[in-house]
């Protein structure tokens, strides 16, 4: 059911895309903190339909979890609020699946929500620092779920 969900949610969004959309992908680095503080790791594309909305998919290494590794997929709306020429701010709300590499751990979907001011140095090349939380991870072995929260700084080129 939740996949279900997961891929009509995908399929929506790009679905109510315009056909002038301007795509986009990009990459970053940050700080994730899962039961312990970890270096993160992220690449995601999107289209921004227009200077306010966009949607975006993403793929996120939180480093490690318990001995082991926690990722993620998401999908989300990205609101963008031009504050002048050159800076920005953005919220971005979505859905997440968590997974980790643990024994019998599986996956767990949740909801995924950010933050975000960025820098557009012009119109292809961006840098966006934000806070992102993903939610709970799947239970450990110990019956422990842990929440994934990450703080990075992402490069990001527009076609």
């Amino acid at each position: 059911m939740k996949r279900t969900l997961m891929a009509a949610a995908i399929l929506a969004a790009f679905v109510a895309i315009p056909a002038s959309a301007a795509p986009y992908v990009g990459a970053g680095i940050g700080a994730s903190r899962t039961d312990s503080h970890n270096t993160a790791s992220k690449i995601f594309a999107g289209f921004q339909s227009n200077e306010n909305f966009g949607v975006q998919v993403a793929y996120n290494n939180f480093g490690g979890y318990r001995g082991a590794t926690a990722t993620a997929w998401s999908v989300a709306a990205v609101g963008t609020i031009p504050l002048d020429s050159n800076w920005d701010i953005s919220g971005k709300l979505g859905a997440t699946e968590n997974r980790t590499t643990l024994p019998g751990a599986g996956r767990h979907s949740d909801i995924l929500w950010g933050l975000g001011v960025g820098y557009n140095f012009n119109k292809n090349i961006a840098v966006r620092f934000e806070y992102e939380d993903f939610g709970k991870l799947p239970t450990d072995n110990a019956g422990n779920r842990w929440k994934a929260t990450n703080w990075g700084l992402n490069a990001k080129y527009s076609f």
